[in-house]
Parts: structure tokens; sequence; C-alpha cells
């Protein structure tokens, strides 16, 4: 019995521990990273990555909200049940973000906006249309780890003034 147990286990661990699983954090079949790898011209692993990069900038911005006490962009797209809702909802926080900063103005206090990479959102709204129910999972994660997020806000705008002194940016 110890010996089942142990081969169940090593089974799963290999599961969670191949590559392409913990790239794309087991929310995204191989197929569906087939079917962006070839629409995006790029291998398996680059689309994962770039998954892994998008799920987290968009919680970036989206994290910039919560730290403001604005909870409705990360409610709706945690509970979305459809591509339209997500649609609506990264609309509406990428609209205010963007107008926020473009006005120099914060979204409350000192929260400054965050306004997410086009080709983050690009891949998300791409992994929607390929596949429904993995792009609401990936949608819930960044809202989840927006959440998350508070203690690093004020690091990012440290970094994010510091880019903006030397004439970068984001």
């Amino acid at each position: 019995m110890h010996t089942v147990f142990r081969s169940a286990l090593e089974r799963q661990q290999s599961i969670f521990t191949s590559p392409l699983q913990t790239q794309a954090m087991g929310l995204v079949s191989a197929h569906v990273l087939g079917v962006l790898a070839a629409r995006y011209g790029a291998k398996e692993e680059d689309v994962a990555q770039m998954l892994r990069e998008a799920i987290e900038d968009v919680a970036r911005m989206l994290g910039r909200f919560v730290w403001a006490g604005q909870y409705s962009f990360v409610d709706r797209l945690a509970n979305a049940a459809g591509r339209e809702v997500v649609s609506a909802t990264l609309y509406e926080a990428l609209r205010i973000s963007e107008s926020t900063r473009k006005a120099g103005r914060t979204l409350d206090e000192n929260v400054r906006p965050y306004v997410a990479k086009e080709g983050s959102v690009r891949l998300l709204l791409d992994l929607l249309d390929v596949d429904l129910v993995s792009g609401l999972e990936v949608v819930k994660r960044a809202a989840i780890l927006a959440l998350t997020r508070r203690e690093r806000v004020k690091e990012e705008e440290t970094e994010e003034a510091k880019e903006e002194a030397g004439g970068g940016g984001e």
C-alpha cells in the first residue's frame, strides 16, 4: 500500500512540476497553449511565460484600485461568467487608469494609477476567445492576485517615479 501511495504521489508531483504546467499554472491546457502559440507565432513555453506576465500586469493595474478601496473591478472579474463582462470590466479599468494618469491625478490620495500593457490585455482577450473556461480562470487569478498586491504597490510606485525622473517610463 505504501508503494501505491508513493507512486500516486510521484505521478501527481510530476504533473505539477512539468515545465509547461508550471509556467501555465495549470490553468491552461497544452492544446490551448498550442493554439495561442500558433496565433502568436511563438513556442508554447513562450506563450505560457507571456500569460504569466499578462496575469501579473493586469493584477498590478487592478491592485491600484484595490489599494484605493475601489473593489468593483476585482469583484466583477472574479465573478465573471462570460467574455462580455471581462471585456467591459477591463475596458473601464483601462479607461479610468489612462485618463487619471494623463490628467496627472491619483485614484485616491497617494495611489497612482497603472495602465496594463496592450499586449497583456490582448493575450487575455485572445485566451477568452480560444477557451472561455481557461480565460475566466486566468482572469479570476489576476483578480485574486490584485488583492494581495497592497504591500508591493509602494515599492512599484517608487520604481516608477525613478524611471520617470530618468526619462524612462512604462
